[in-house]
């Protein structure tokens, strides 16, 4: 059932990808190019780089930055500090859409500029 599962948010992720880059081809909108951003690249991007960074956090592995010489230190917890880095990844996510919005709304206020279908 895994499989299955993981099987088709591949095909449905990939769809979307095509059917934006369609969309940006015809349109010429670069909002589209921000809407795959946020939609279709930056969820694998930021899953995978939590992935790595809280491997090795549990495995004492030294990372270096700020925010992991708190945990390092035991002045965060591993959980404390996954939350907090999902936050992070979400606003980073939520960012994205907001600038994709902005230039699809930008583009349908425009009158000089027409979207084909």
């Amino acid at each position: 059932m895994p499989n299955l599962l993981a099987s088709t948010a591949l095909v449905l992720e990939l769809a979307l990808a095509i059917a934006l880059l369609r969309k940006y081809l015809r349109t010429r909108d670069v909002g589209f190019i921000w809407l795959g951003l946020a939609v279709v690249i930056w969820p694998p991007v930021a899953r995978s780089g939590t992935r790595v960074l809280v491997d090795r956090l549990v495995g004492k592995q030294p990372i270096g930055f700020y925010p992991f010489t708190l945990v390092e230190q035991g002045r965060m917890s591993v959980g404390s500090f996954v939350v907090s880095l999902g936050l992070l990844e979400q606003m980073i996510g939520f960012g994205l859409l907001l600038v994709a919005v902005l230039y699809l709304c930008k583009t349908q206020s425009n009158p000089d500029r027409q979207a084909t279908a």
